[in-house]
């Protein structure tokens, strides 16, 4: 054999290891389920434009209409977090099963996501069949992004895309344009965006501000500004609270001068960290003999229901202060995941406000008094109650109404 044709194999015999590794690196893992089983569930919920007849609230929002007019009817809402579909495909597989049999067996007007719904590397396929499996339900959905999706520079869809593929759905109720405040500061963070319910009145009822804290990517020159770690958690900065309080104001004036609402995020408030005090002896997934810190007792948080069986992992520092602007408003509730463990619920009665975590979705826990969902129901006099469910259905705690 000359030298040229084994050189020659050679190099052939790099070209092949090469594309098999390519192949194994860059291969899309798909869900293992079959969408095409998936079905519409019957509803009368529309998506108003703000100068439809029915609406008077000056907003785009939701309501349920019948024979040309909107409903009294309750409006059911159903909150998931932390679906965490991967590569992984038995427990992918499992967890879709479940959300779907919760989806079917509540039949909600719309459902909210907290956050961290994908993750794993190669997930673009994922990210495409997730919006798929979504649209077969026929019902509006309202995600925020988590610290999961995106979280990775390479092999992994960026948080913008993954923004922009699920906006585009019909159902999905995600905005991907980046917002602006007054004097034009970009505010920070992928799919910031309002979902309002209306009442038969055509105002709204309730508004629910989708505020996206789940990136991991700090800007280098905060490090210093905030006197955190690389490895911080973003918190909400001070442009997304500045476009919150100038929306509330528009919304509001637009909607007769009144404008209940609530907020959803992915992390905690640092507000809920601050609040209680976990002992170091406490074991990941057992539940904790946590108190109130000095702070929470001098607040005067109360406990509603739950636990907590992790430390609560909140961004350490504070740029807009959220907390502060949701309560000068009159916010209701601030929903959130992130903890996969903890199901607690607090309440602060003078700032009548509750800090709440959503019920776990994924099944790769094992914890199934963490793991549910909840049910947020909107009356017809503009009053809610809003409840945790088990895995099987049954109600496990009722945790606040108005």
């Amino acid at each position: 054999m000359t030298n040229g044709k084994f050189a020659a194999i050679v190099i052939l015999a790099v070209l092949i290891v090469l594309t098999v590794v390519c192949g194994v690196i860059f291969y899309q893992v798909p869900f293992d389920y079959d969408l095409g089983s998936l079905h519409a569930v019957p509803n009368d919920v529309v998506l108003l434009s703000a100068d439809d007849p029915l609406n008077h609230s000056g907003s785009t929002a939701l309501a349920k209409v019948q024979d040309g007019a909107i409903t009294n009817e309750d409006f059911r809402i159903l909150f998931l977090t932390d679906v965490h579909l991967c590569e992984l495909k038995e427990p992918t597989k499992r967890t879709i099963e479940r959300f779907t049999a919760w989806i079917y067996q509540e039949k909600p007007d719309l459902i909210i996501l907290g956050g961290d719904t994908l993750n794993g590397l190669n997930d673009r396929v994922r990210v495409e069949q997730f919006r798929t499996l979504m649209d077969r339900f026929q019902i509006y959905w309202a995600p925020v992004l988590g610290n999961h999706e995106g979280d990775r520079p390479v092999l992994m869809t960026s948080r913008k895309e993954v923004c922009k593929i699920w906006s585009a759905s019909p159902w999905c109720l995600m905005e991907s344009d980046l917002k602006k405040t007054a004097d034009g500061t970009v505010v920070d963070g992928y799919g910031n965006y309002v979902v309002s319910v209306l009442g038969a009145d055509g105002y709204i009822k309730d508004s629910f501000f989708m505020l996206d804290n789940g990136s991991k990517l700090m800007k280098k020159a905060d490090y210093e500004k905030w006197n955190v770690s690389k490895k911080a958690d973003v918190a909400i900065s001070a442009a997304q609270v500045q476009w919150y309080k100038e929306t509330y104001d528009a919304m509001k004036g637009k909607n007769g001068g009144e404008l209940t609402h609530m907020c959803v995020i992915h992390k905690p408030l640092q507000e809920l960290g601050e609040a209680v005090y976990l002992p170091a002896s406490s074991r990941y997934g057992e539940v904790a003999d946590w108190t109130f810190s000095y702070t929470g007792v001098a607040e005067g948080w109360q406990i509603v229901d739950g636990t907590l069986r992790d430390k609560v992992h909140c961004p350490p520092y504070r740029d807009g202060n959220l907390y502060n602007a949701l309560v000068a408003n009159h916010a209701r509730a601030v929903f959130f995941g992130h903890d996969h463990v903890n199901d607690l619920t607090l309440y602060h009665p003078t700032d009548d406000i509750y800090l709440t975590y959503i019920r776990l979705t994924t099944v790769t826990e094992e914890i199934p008094d963490a793991e549910g969902y909840n049910i947020l129901s909107i009356k017809a006099n503009g009053g809610f109650t809003y409840n945790a469910y088990k895995t099987d259905g049954s109600l496990d705690a009722e945790l606040f109404e108005e």
